[in-house]
């Protein structure tokens, strides 16, 4: 691991319990993640303004990690990298050739990694603007994109999975909504929905656009079914009576 980076990381605030000298876990998330090109990626964020101090790892995932960082305004934000040398590219380059958006991508790596990135981000523009309740899209550069932290005081809101809610039939209600929003207004389907990707303030947040289809695609209903499905037996599990699934579609897609 360069030293530079080591540097890189003393420039935010020493966090107690996630410093790179004093963590071997942490240790083990740096050098997995950040290669070469990251961390110039990482520096060219932090000379236009969009970064200003790095942090410590919020969640890690499959393809990605996500850390806490602040902004010049002394804000946090969340910053998500994704990983390119040990990336599903294939799974993704699948996903990005029926998006209308990414026809005609080339099947590389690297390509395929950085399109990802530019996917959520403009997924997450998108939600934003139809005002689905979701981070805000703040900036992005090859596999790196840099979000609204949903917490407070540098702890995220806990995911539904691991933190079920007090009032399961509210937030059912008000995720079906967000769920309407995004197919009517921002046409699109999140098409990785489940109480995995969903956080609560405790009102639902959902997270992680990566998979977001437009409704245009032809896996669009496919992709809306899974969503749904997922969310109602969730929440059939905490006592709420879910409508049966031609329902449900039929309030999202409907007219009305």
């Amino acid at each position: 691991m360069p030293e530079d980076f080591q540097e890189f990381l003393r420039k935010g605030e020493e966090w107690k319990y996630e410093r790179l000298e004093k963590d071997s876990e942490m240790r083990k998330v740096v050098e997995r993640v950040f290669d070469a090109s990251t961390l110039l990626t990482l520096y060219h964020l932090i000379n236009r303004g969009t970064l200003d101090r790095f942090g410590g790892v919020v969640s890690t995932g499959k393809e990605a990690h996500v850390f806490r960082a602040l902004n010049p305004e002394g804000e946090y934000v969340a910053v998500k990298i994704y990983r390119v040398a040990t990336s599903d590219f294939k799974n993704m380059y699948r996903y990005l050739v029926v998006d209308p958006r990414f026809r005609g991508i080339h099947r590389d790596r690297r390509q395929v990694v950085y399109a990802w990135a530019s996917r959520e981000y403009k997924n997450l523009q998108r939600a934003g603007e139809a005002g689905v309740s979701s981070p805000r899209a703040i900036d992005y550069e090859k596999n790196v994109l840099v979000m609204e932290f949903m917490g407070e005081e540098g702890l995220p809101y806990p995911r539904m999975k691991d933190s079920p809610p007090a009032d399961p039939e509210r937030v059912f209600r008000k995720l079906l909504k967000e769920v309407k929003l995004l197919y009517r207004e921002a046409k699109l389907v999140h098409a990785d929905l489940s109480e995995y990707n969903v956080l609560l303030s405790p009102d639902p947040i959902l997270i992680d656009f990566s998979l977001g289809t437009e409704v245009s695609s032809p896996m669009a209903g496919e992709f809306l079914r899974r969503d749904l499905s997922n969310l109602s037996n969730f929440f059939r599990r905490r006592g709420v009576s879910v409508p049966p699934l031609t329902e449900l579609l039929e309030e999202i897609e409907g007219e009305g």
